[in-house]
């Protein structure tokens, strides 16, 4: 029987030849290229915060100066009105109370604005005026001028108005306040989105009565009385002028005066 000796030492001949790992210099590049960026972010956080403190700081001094104007939200003769009045503001002294004046100003020029902001843009030296356009309803004339009601109720002037919006006319009886109350703008609202049924020829507001008479074209006149209630008065109007015109009883006369109790008086009238 053969014997083996476990405890001699195993030949190198005998050995399997062992893989030597290079090394990867990619393992360095890495780490390195990590810390160039690192350094880079710095720096560039560094830069950017020195710029911020110095906008910054100028703006509160009062020493921030515009660069550029930009106007937005409005077009051709108002947007160039607009920039030459901001112009003169270019490479000046802009405080934030100059902005405050600048948007007050602005705001008394243009009434057919709803809103107009003057913002300083402390970082890319642009000073932004925003404007918001008011929706008008509609339109009256009064000491031969043209005044427009907007959404809210409120009469303003625009020396400039959209030649492609359709806004109707109205007329009032009386001198008209500078707002009229979101009532009768709601109820103009109401008018308008049942304009196929009530396709009025003219609408009167009597001012020193507080009243709203409708005549439509057909020769009918609808006497909504008291300016209240006004856009349950408009939607009730709409179904008896469907229902007149499918029972030819047009023209005829509606009287709202008791229609707090339910109450719609109709009047056939001679054609």
């Amino acid at each position: 029987m053969k014997k083996y000796d476990y405890y001699k030492p195993i030949s190198s001949r005998n050995r399997k030849p062992q893989k030597v790992r290079k090394k990867n210099h990619i393992s360095f590049i890495k780490p390195l290229f990590l810390f160039v960026i690192f350094i880079a972010l710095c720096l560039g956080g560094y830069v950017a915060a020195k710029r911020a403190y110095a906008a910054i700081a100028a703006a509160r001094m009062g020493q921030w100066k515009p660069s550029s104007v930009v106007v937005s939200g409005v077009e051709g003769a108002v947007a160039a009105e607009l920039l030459a009045a901001a112009e003169p503001k270019k490479d000046q002294p802009f405080s934030s109370q100059d902005a405050i004046r600048l948007q007050a100003e602005l705001s008394r020029k243009y009434p057919q604005f709803r809103r107009i902001q003057v913002q300083r843009g402390l970082f890319t030296g642009k000073l932004k005026i925003l404007i918001k356009r008011r929706t008008p309803l509609a339109y009256f004339l009064q000491d031969g001028k043209e005044l427009f009601i907007d959404e809210s109720g409120s009469i303003y002037t625009d020396p400039h108005p959209d030649p492609l919006a359709a806004v109707p006319q109205v007329e009032f009886l009386g001198q008209a306040p500078q707002n009229l109350g979101e009532e009768f703008a709601d109820f103009v609202s109401s008018v308008l989105k049942l304009r196929k049924q009530l396709n009025f020829s003219s609408l009167q507001f009597d001012l020193r009565k507080d009243t709203v008479t409708m005549y439509l074209p057909d020769g009918s006149v609808l006497n909504f009385g008291e300016a209240k209630s006004l856009r349950q008065k408009a939607k009730r109007a709409a179904q008896i002028q469907t229902h007149a015109q499918q029972n030819g009883l047009t023209p005829y006369e509606l009287d709202f005066t008791y229609f707090e109790d339910g109450k719609v008086f109709l009047r056939q009238k001679a054609r």
